[in-house]
């Protein structure tokens, strides 16, 4: 279940609609999980996925993007909700010294790959 709160109306159902194509992309089987995401404004990046147990997951999204930038946000989130449903990343806390080094870990390496075939194969549909 997926549930959009926050922003303005039209971004919620914009958001929701990403949210839910990225599911049936990245784990269409998956039936009990809960995603909540909370469109607000965010400094410091595009998006964030935390999880709060196995099958619940709070993402945000910076609610100034727009276009292709809100839907690979969504994309890449999702991605991570996809890695915490499957054990891929436990969403532990990670060191890292350097913007290089934060997207070379091999969760984000996998996000930002999959937002961007995500991204196509919304624009093929």
């Amino acid at each position: 279940m997926i549930l959009v709160t926050g922003g303005r109306a039209k971004q919620r159902q914009n958001v929701y609609r990403a949210a839910e194509f990225a599911w049936n992309y990245l784990m269409p089987s998956v039936k009990k999980c809960f995603v909540e995401i909370e469109i607000k404004k965010i400094d410091d990046a595009c998006g964030y996925c935390m999880k709060d147990d196995d099958r619940y997951f709070l993402v945000e999204i910076d609610r100034r993007l727009k276009g292709d930038d809100l839907l690979t946000a969504v994309f890449h989130e999702m991605v991570h909700v996809k890695q915490g449903v499957r054990k891929e990343w436990e969403f532990d806390e990670v060191s890292y010294n350097s913007h290089d080094e934060y997207i070379n870990l091999p969760w984000e390496v996998e996000a930002y790959e999959l937002q961007e075939e995500i991204l196509k194969e919304w624009k093929r549909k």
